[in-house]
């Protein structure tokens, strides 16, 4: 379960990064009206949130805990700093490749 956990933490990690950079050109003066975050960013936000407590409560991941979630928080950090399309696209992608992480650990 560990490194299963681990494994989905950095995968996702990967895919925010990824988006993040291809969304980069798409950066404008819109953003989130007062501070609103779109259902998806709150939905996967709550997600990593998640995987991260569960990650926690196992023993052995320590070590890269820290690293993971530091990654993570700049990731919902550069998310939010974008148009609110960029983010619900962002976001859509996001629990896409969370859910289709998911369905391979229950296989």
């Amino acid at each position: 379960m560990t490194t299963k956990t681990i494994k989905k933490l950095t995968a996702l990690l990967a895919h925010l990064t990824i988006a993040f950079s291809l969304s980069l050109p798409a950066f404008a003066a819109e953003k989130a009206i007062n501070n609103k975050i779109p259902a998806q960013c709150e939905k996967l936000f709550q997600a990593t949130d998640k995987l991260l407590a569960e990650a926690k409560r196992q023993p052995g991941t320590h070590t890269q805990l820290n690293k993971i979630q530091n990654k993570l928080n700049q990731s919902k950090k550069q998310i939010l700093e974008m148009e609110v399309a960029t983010q619900i696209k962002s976001c859509d992608h996001g629990l896409a490749k969370l859910n289709t992480l998911n369905k391979g650990a229950q296989e």
